[in-house]
C-alpha cells in the first residue's frame, strides 16, 4: 500500500471477494448456520486494521526495504537473471517465488505456534470459531509487523522482481479466502499439492490430533517435508477456535497481545530476580 488509493483498492477487493465467496459458503458449508455477527466483526475489523498498517507500518517498511535494495544491489535474483519475458518464464518465476515465500511463511507460522511470545500476535486469528472467507484478513497489527521483519531476507533475495500482477492477485488476495472459506470441499488427489479449505481448516481445528499441523499457505508438501502434514479424511470438517480458553475478540484484536507481553515480561523479571536472590 503506497497510497490511500492502494488502501481503498485493497479494502475494496477484500470486501468484494468476501461477498463473492458468501453464496458458495451458503450452498456447501463445512459448518452450517454460522452467525452473521462473526462475519460482520471481520468485515468491520479489516478496514480499520489495514488503515493502521497504512499509516504506522508501511512508511517504516518502505524505508527499510528501500535501504535493503541499496545494500543488496537491487536483490540477488535480479543480478542473476533478467526480468521474466515469456509466459513460461513468468509461470516458472511465479511458482518459484511462491515456493520461496511459503517456505519462509511456514517457519514464521510454526514459530508463532511454538513460542508463547509470538503466539500472542497470532492468537486473534485462531480465536475464530466460525471459520469463513472473511477470516483470512483477521490479524493483529503486531502480526503484520512481525511478518515485515521476518520477510526481510526474502526481500534481499527477490529484490525488485515480483511475479505478474495476476499471480500476485491469486497468491496474496484470492488464496487466503480460498483457504479459510466455509466450504465442504475436498481436493482429493490434489490435497498434498495445493492447499484448500478442508486442509487449512485442520490447522484451525480444536481437535487434539490436528494441533500444530498444516502450516503452509500454498504447498502442503512443505508440511510433508518437515513432519507437520495431516491429510483430512473425506468428511473431516472439525470445529475451530482456541483450545482450552474462551475467545475475547475485542481484547485480542486490540491490547490483548501487548498486555500478555507485559505479563510475561513481569513474570520473567520476577524469575530472574528470584534466581539472583537464591544465588546470592
Amino acid at each position: 500500500m503506497s497510497s490511500f488509493g492502494d488502501y481503498l483498492n485493497l479494502v475494496g477487493s477484500v470486501l468484494f471477494l468476501s461477498l463473492v465467496f458468501y453464496p458458495f459458503e451458503l450452498l456447501a458449508p463445512a459448518e452450517k448456520r454460522q452467525p452473521w455477527s462473526k462475519r460482520l466483526v471481520n468485515l468491520v475489523y479489516v478496514p480499520a486494521s489495514l488503515l493502521a498498517a497504512l499509516f504506522v507500518l508501511q512508511p517504516v517498511a518502505n524505508a527499510v526495504v528501500g535501504r535493503l535494495f541499496v545494500v543488496s544491489g537491487g536483490g540477488v535474483l535480479p543480478r542473476m537473471m533478467g526480468p521474466p519475458q515469456s509466459l513460461l518464464h513468468q509461470l516458472l518465476f511465479a511458482l518459484g517465488f511462491a515456493l520461496f515465500w511459503d517456505f519462509w511463511q511456514y517457519w514464521l507460522h510454526r514459530l508463532q505456534h511454538r513460542v508463547p511470545w509470538l503466539w500472542e500476535t497470532h492468537k486473534f486469528h485462531h480465536s475464530e470459531t466460525a471459520l469463513n472467507a472473511t477470516t483470512q484478513a483477521r490479524h493483529h497489527l503486531l502480526h503484520s509487523a512481525l511478518t515485515i521483519v521476518f520477510y526481510l531476507p526474502v526481500v534481499l533475495v527477490i529484490g525488485t522482481h515480483t511475479p505478474h500482477y495476476l499471480a500476485i492477485f491469486v497468491l496474496f488476495r484470492l488464496w487466503g479466502l480460498v483457504n479459510h472459506a466455509n466450504l465442504r470441499l475436498n481436493l482429493g488427489p490434489l490435497t498434498p499439492l495445493v492447499s484448500g479449505p478442508q486442509w487449512h481448516r485442520i490447522h484451525h481445528s480444536v481437535v487434539d490430533v490436528h494441533r500444530d499441523k498444516n502450516f503452509a499457505t500454498f504447498f502442503p508438501l512443505i508440511d510433508k517435508v518437515f513432519g507437520t502434514y495431516y491429510r483430512p479424511a473425506r468428511g473431516e470438517f472439525p470445529p475451530t477456535g482456541l483450545v482450552g480458553e474462551e475467545p475475547h475478540p475485542l481484547n485480542e484484536a486490540t491490547i490483548g497481545p501487548l498486555a500478555a507481553w507485559i505479563r510475561r515480561g513481569r513474570a520473567l523479571l520476577e524469575r530472574v530476580g528470584h534466581t539472583a536472590a537464591n544465588e546470592s
